[in-house]
């Protein structure tokens, strides 16, 4: 398992060896991609200033996102190993399985996992052959029901009302000069603070929220990504994002835009339905032995949210579903009992380590937290009832 420890006044979080009455039975792992370029390709048009240049396209992997995610596959392969649920060689391919949505992004982050963490294996990556988003991972709201869509409207509205990003977007006022900026002189929107927030509701479209949280998000995403990408802390926000705090400021923006469009209950019941399907699916039949399921945020964000995940904080990061992070569903037997147990962490990289291109190794793991979910109780090292978990799991799309 993943045990806290404390070193010089840090947390770092190691693989251990649990009880010996423990037994790994089952992995799932539903992640996010690792690092890429911006999603937007218009970010001219929120500010004159002069961007950063990328070498991939827009929302397209980055050779150090592939990178990392290597990282993290060999050390992820290694404890799976260990801990004895897949053999040192290669696995047999009916024990593993993985899959990517369709984006270029998920692809290539499964492949950068699955090469390094069974090298020389022959274990492929499956993805649909499509240029459209995969409906697994595609977060889209399916049900034409007025009352649903209500529910859905009045969850979102309540969520934005919430916010409360009246100092971040004056400071990207400023910081991106919009009074300078195209979208100033076309859309005439010369103050993130005063203009307003309209709440997006289509059948087949993903939820959203069209004004300023939708503008300043896809800027401090392009400030996010070119810091994990390593570029020159000049380049990062013309060199406006050099503290902790104006982190945590900044990033309340990316937040609240997860919060708003993915994680009340109902809306994530909605839109991560086909996706909890089969994430149920595997889990209710014990099998494959391991799984990795490689999407989006918003499917990591919608999942939680329709399962009834409770509140967390993840140290040394500022995204709570960061690049490259990973959900981890462990299938425990507890050989005295002859009961099977459930166990969820979350696995990520902190910011420093994306930002440094850190290699993970016992020395400098990835970073560990035990995610607990309402109605399943958990004992003091995190484990709750497996049969409470699959009737949680049916339930959150039933």
């Amino acid at each position: 398992m993943f045990k806290m420890v404390k070193i010089s006044s840090f947390l770092f979080l190691i693989f251990v060896t649990f009880s010996k009455s423990y037994d790994l039975k089952q992995v799932l792992i539903l992640s996010r991609h690792n690092i890429r370029a911006p999603l937007s390709s218009n970010l001219q048009y929120l500010s004159s200033n002069t961007w950063p240049i990328w070498n991939v396209d827009s929302a397209f992997l980055t050779a150090k996102g592939a990178l990392l995610e290597g990282y993290m596959g060999s050390f992820i392969s290694n404890w799976l190993v260990k801990k004895g649920l897949l053999p040192a060689g290669c696995p047999e391919q009916n024990t593993v399985h993985v899959y990517a949505n369709t984006r270029q992004r998920t692809k290539a982050t499964a492949k950068a996992f699955v090469d390094s963490a069974f090298k020389n294996c022959n274990i492929t990556v499956y993805s649909k052959i499509s240029n459209k988003m995969d409906p697994i991972f595609n977060p889209i709201i399916r049900n034409d029901s007025k009352q649903l869509k209500s529910a859905i409207i009045n969850e979102m509205e309540q969520k934005l009302c919430s916010l409360n990003l009246n100092e971040p977007y004056s400071r990207l006022n400023d910081i991106v000069d919009i009074k300078h900026a195209m979208i100033c002189k076309v859309d005439k929107i010369c103050d993130f603070e005063r203009a307003k927030d309209d709440v997006f509701y289509e059948i087949g479209k993903e939820p959203n929220v069209n004004g300023p949280l939708g503008f300043t998000n896809s800027i401090v995403d392009a400030f996010i990504m070119s810091y994990y990408e390593g570029m020159n802390i000049t380049d990062v926000a013309w060199g406006n994002m050099r503290t902790s705090e104006e982190w945590k400021l900044f990033s309340a923006i990316t937040r609240g835009n997860q919060e708003v469009r993915f994680n009340s209950t109902v809306l994530a019941k909605e839109v991560a339905k086909p996706l909890l399907k089969y994430i149920y699916n595997i889990l209710n039949k014990k099998s494959p032995n391991f799984t990795l399921l490689v999407g989006h945020d918003s499917n990591l964000n919608s999942v939680m949210a329709a399962i009834g995940f409770k509140p967390y904080v993840l140290p040394d990061q500022y995204e709570l579903t960061p690049i490259g992070g990973k959900l981890v569903f462990q299938r425990w037997h507890d050989t005295s009992t002859n009961e099977d147990l459930l166990k969820i962490e979350y696995v990520y990289q902190t910011m420093e380590q994306l930002r440094n291109g850190d290699v993970l190794s016992e020395h400098n793991p990835p970073r560990v937290i035990t995610m607990e979910i309402d109605n399943c109780e958990s004992d003091i090292g995190g484990f709750c009832s497996w049969n409470s978990f699959i009737s949680i799991l049916k339930s959150s799309f039933s």
